[in-house]
């Protein structure tokens, strides 16, 4: 998909992380993130189409929470789409997204413009 098709603005990112796919707990690194989604590696068993969590800690007891839908899997990684997250992950994803962006306004601006693209 070139970034021409893309709704939501993605930043490299090497972060650990985790995936919650019921009671189980994966650990997963992020490649790069979104507001929208994530695309991650070290999930081999996850299949597109399971509803998971991500956990990414930021630091002792803050963490980016956030429900959502793995929607592709290849053998490396999986992209994963986010459904839905309370609105201090937000704030604490938009502000990650934000700071690792070339473009840090056009952040702001895929914000201001996110039903002309639905």
């Amino acid at each position: 998909m070139t970034r021409e098709n893309r709704r939501r603005t993605r930043v490299k990112a090497g972060f650990e992380a985790y995936v919650t796919v019921g009671d189980v707990v994966i650990p997963v690194e992020t490649r790069n993130l979104s507001l929208k989604g994530a695309l991650l590696t070290g999930c081999d068993d996850c299949l597109a189409g399971t509803n998971c969590e991500l956990h990414l800690p930021l630091s002792p007891g803050i963490r980016i929470v956030v429900d959502g839908d793995i929607v592709r899997h290849s053998k490396d990684e999986i992209a994963m789409v986010f459904r839905e997250m309370d609105e201090l992950s937000f704030t604490f994803l938009h502000r990650l997204v934000t700071l690792n962006a070339e473009e840090a306004d056009e952040i702001d601006d895929e914000l201001l413009h996110v039903f002309d693209k639905l």
